[in-house]
């Protein structure tokens, strides 16, 4: 009877594979585990409660192991520019509300943060996005 709870857990395991977020995977180990107690021929309830609370551990305390771990979600599209450098290809000017900049392989158009006007080839910093133009400052 206890290789039952051996097969099931692999099979569980196994199943882990087509899941994200290391979840199945706990209760196939789970079922491993109680499959000692069913070795052992002990009582349903001592097989319930093995299983219970090795399910409870693994899933609050080795999960975030593995899964809080890792690092911050890298940011694409529009919130990648934010904080980075482009250059200048059309001088930004407040008056006339003129200005391009290269960010990466695109060209946006571009606003002085503070209004100041930007010649051509300088580096400035992407501060933030307003609407399709890119605020940026120049860089020190």
């Amino acid at each position: 009877m206890w290789w039952i709870f051996v097969v099931i857990g692999v099979l569980l395991m196994a199943l882990e594979v087509l899941t994200p977020g290391f979840l199945v995977m706990w209760f196939g180990i789970s079922f491993i585990v109680a499959a000692i107690p069913v070795s052992l021929k002990a009582p349903f309830w001592v097989v319930m409660l093995t299983y219970a609370a090795t399910l409870l551990i693994l899933t609050v305390f080795v999960r975030k192991i593995f899964v809080g771990k890792g690092h911050p979600a890298a940011r694409t599209g529009t919130a990648a520019l934010i904080g980075g450098e482009a250059v200048v290809v059309e001088a930004i000017d407040a008056v006339q509300g003129t200005g391009r900049v290269r960010a990466g392989k695109e060209v946006w158009s571009a606003i002085s943060e503070d209004g100041a006007s930007i010649e051509v080839d300088q580096v400035v910093q992407v501060k933030r996005i307003d609407g399709v133009k890119l605020v940026v400052t120049k860089e020190e």
